[in-house]
């Protein structure tokens, strides 16, 4: 794992100045990668990370690495999987929640079984990615998202969601890389 300490940087000066480490090193590490801000956030009384879910293999590695650290610091799980509603509508709103939640619950199958002491608690939501993770994620230990791995410049490596919750979040953050290494 490599830990970053970084200072609030907005998103223009973390792209375009020499100082920005964390974005680079994120989209290329092979381990998990957090990166800490300089100020102290509120934590509940009830200690929860928080991890972002949305089916793919990087999602994977992410909800692996969150239960881990969760039973290591014997505190709650929110698994997390975020709804946008597409620019065009869809016909069934209902039913494309539902096959949300089923991917959000497919997810994270099996994991309780070894992680017995870990509480998870699921949650669909509905609105942009990033603003919903970061708003939801204030008070938490850690944001855990993945990262693609699928080439391109840092920003598409890291993917537009670990990018935002980067530049966005009042808590550490977490990219876990593809699990086959690329990134």
């Amino acid at each position: 794992m490599i830990v970053l300490g970084t200072r609030f940087l907005s998103a223009r000066q973390e792209l375009f100045t020499s100082t920005a480490v964390a974005l680079p090193v994120m989209a290329h590490a092979r381990c998990p990668v957090v990166v800490v801000r300089e100020w102290e956030h509120a934590l509940e009384e009830e200690p929860f990370l928080m991890v972002g879910v949305d089916g793919s293999t990087a999602a994977q590695a992410a909800v692996d690495f969150a239960f881990e650290e969760a039973e290591l610091r014997r505190a709650r799980l929110r698994a997390v999987s975020v709804w946008q509603r597409p620019l065009l509508g869809v016909l069934d709103e209902e039913a494309a929640l539902r096959e949300c939640r089923e991917m959000l619950y497919e997810a994270v199958a099996g994991r309780k079984e070894s992680h017995p002491d870990v509480a998870l608690h699921h949650e669909v939501m509905t609105g942009h990615p990033v603003e919903v993770l970061v708003r939801e994620s204030r008070h938490a230990l850690a944001l855990v998202t993945g990262t693609r791995g699928l080439g391109g410049f840092p920003g598409m490596l890291l993917g537009s969601v670990s990018q935002g919750a980067l530049h966005h979040a009042h808590c550490p953050i977490v990219t876990v890389p593809h699990p086959d290494g690329r990134s």
